[in-house]
């Protein structure tokens, strides 16, 4: 009786972690708030932007990182997403900075 009931437990706990699993959604939603608190970002350079990047889902667990080298951008765990990469997402405002100047 108490190992069916660890169990359930177990098992109801596990599919709390990965029902609370940021989506890649709300990975790209972070990642827009933090690039644009200096230069609105532009439809054409969030599709560059999102074609540098890789989402990973492990199940109680998602990352967001770079196509080359794999560097972690963000994480995310229980429906919250931390940024880990602040040099990354640097690079990207320079790269708005500069075209917002070439405009």
């Amino acid at each position: 009786m108490l190992s069916r009931f660890i169990t359930v437990v177990l098992i109801a706990g596990l599919g709390y972690l990965v029902y609370t699993t940021p989506k890649i959604e709300d990975h790209k939603a972070f990642l827009l708030t933090e690039l644009q608190q200096t230069y609105p970002v532009s439809e054409e350079m969030q599709a560059q932007i999102w074609k540098e990047v890789d989402y990973s889902n492990f199940f109680v667990c998602s990352f967001m990182k770079t196509s080359v080298g794999s560097t972690m951008i963000t994480s995310g765990f229980l429906k919250k997403v931390k940024l880990i990469d602040t040099e990354w997402v640097d690079k990207i405002k320079t790269k708005l900075h500069r075209q917002a100047e070439t405009y």
